[in-house]
C-alpha cells in the first residue's frame, strides 16, 4: 500500500503530460509521495470499482501501436545502436512506392499539405503527436518513406522516434523540393479544399454531403454536429467500407489537426470528394449552432 510509505519518497514518472498511457498526467518531471497523496485525485478514491470507472471515464481510444508495444516489451526490442538515416530516393521511387501500396508520409505542416501534395501520400506533421498518429495509422509489416522539409524537420530524429515504437522500416526519404518537381511532371498535385462555417451551414442537410467527425467517441457523446458520422481517426483505415464513395465527405475534429490527417488518409485510400472543415466542432459550438449529445 503506497500510503504506508514515507512522504519523502521521490516519484519519477515514466510518462509525461499528454501521454495516452495514463489519465490527467502532470507535466512536472518528478514529485514526492507526500505531495501526490495530498493532491492526486487517484488517492482520494478508496474503492477499486470506483477507481476503475474513474480512470477509464472520458479516456480516448488507445493508439493501435499499443498492441505492438506489448509484444515488443515482452520479447525485447532489437538493438539498434546508432540510428542510421535512410538514403534520399529519386522522385520515381516515391511514385513506385505509392503504386505498391507502401506508406509515404508527408511530414510537412497540414496547411502546406492541403495546398499541394503528391497523390497517395499521408500527412502526419512532424511534431509532438507524430509518433502517436504514425503508430496508429502506419503498418508495421511494410516499408515506408518520409517526405520532409529539411529546414524544419530533423530526419534522424523522425527515424529515431519511429524506431522507438517499432516502425523501423523507413526505406528512404525525399525533401520538400519533391513537391515542386512532381508539379513539373505529367502528374498533378493533390489539393484538399477547405470549407468555412457559413459554407457548411448553407450545405447542411444536403443529400450529397456527409459530415465526418473523427474525434474520439467520448468527445462525440459530449456533443456533435447533428446528422454527422463518427469514426475516430485512429480507426478510420479499418472502417473505410462504412463510408460512401459517391458523396462529398466534409471531415472535422475539434480544432483541425486530426481532421487534416484523416482527410489525407481518405484521399490516399481513393476517396476523391473530400473537404476539410478546419475550425471544427469548436467553432460550430461557439457560434451557437445546433448540437446533439449522446
Amino acid at each position: 500500500d503506497f500510503r504506508r510509505l514515507p512522504d519523502y519518497l521521490q516519484i519519477w514518472p515514466g510518462h509525461g503530460a499528454g501521454s495516452a498511457c495514463g489519465k490527467s498526467l502532470s507535466a512536472v518531471p518528478q514529485s514526492t509521495l507526500g505531495y501526490e497523496k495530498r493532491f492526486n485525485w487517484a488517492f482520494a478514491v478508496t474503492e477499486e470499482a470506483e477507481f476503475v470507472r474513474a480512470v477509464l471515464a472520458g479516456q480516448p481510444e488507445p493508439p493501435r501501436y499499443f498492441a505492438e508495444m506489448k509484444r515488443i516489451n515482452q520479447s525485447g526490442p532489437p538493438l539498434l545502436g546508432e540510428v542510421q538515416p535512410p538514403s534520399r530516393v529519386p522522385l520515381s521511387a516515391l511514385a513506385e512506392a505509392v503504386a505498391r501500396g507502401n506508406s509515404v508520409v508527408d511530414t510537412r505542416e497540414a496547411t502546406r499539405f492541403r495546398e499541394g501534395a503528391i497523390p497517395g501520400t499521408i500527412n502526419i506533421p512532424a511534431g509532438r503527436t507524430f509518433t502517436t498518429w504514425a503508430g496508429s495509422l502506419l503498418p508495421y509489416d511494410r516499408d515506408l518513406y518520409l517526405l520532409l522539409d529539411e529546414g524544419t524537420a530533423d530526419l534522424r530524429e523522425l527515424v529515431r522516434d519511429l524506431a522507438g515504437i517499432g516502425l523501423d522500416r523507413v526505406s528512404g526519404y525525399l525533401g520538400a523540393d519533391a513537391i515542386e518537381a512532381w508539379s513539373r511532371t505529367p502528374g498533378q498535385l493533390q489539393r484538399i479544399p477547405s470549407v468555412t462555417l457559413p459554407q457548411l451551414k448553407s450545405r447542411f442537410g444536403h443529400d450529397g454531403l456527409m459530415v465526418l467527425d473523427v474525434r474520439d467517441v467520448s468527445e462525440w457523446k459530449a456533443g456533435h454536429i447533428p446528422g454527422s458520422r463518427n469514426i475516430p481517426v485512429g480507426r478510420l483505415d479499418q472502417r473505410l467500407g462504412e463510408l460512401p464513395q459517391d458523396r462529398t465527405l466534409v471531415v472535422h475534429c475539434q480544432t483541425g489537426p486530426r481532421a487534416a490527417i484523416a482527410a489525407s488518409l481518405l484521399r490516399a485510400r481513393g476517396f476523391s470528394n473530400v473537404e476539410l472543415f478546419p475550425s471544427g466542432f469548436a467553432e460550430w459550438r461557439a457560434s451557437g449552432q445546433p448540437v446533439e449529445t449522446g
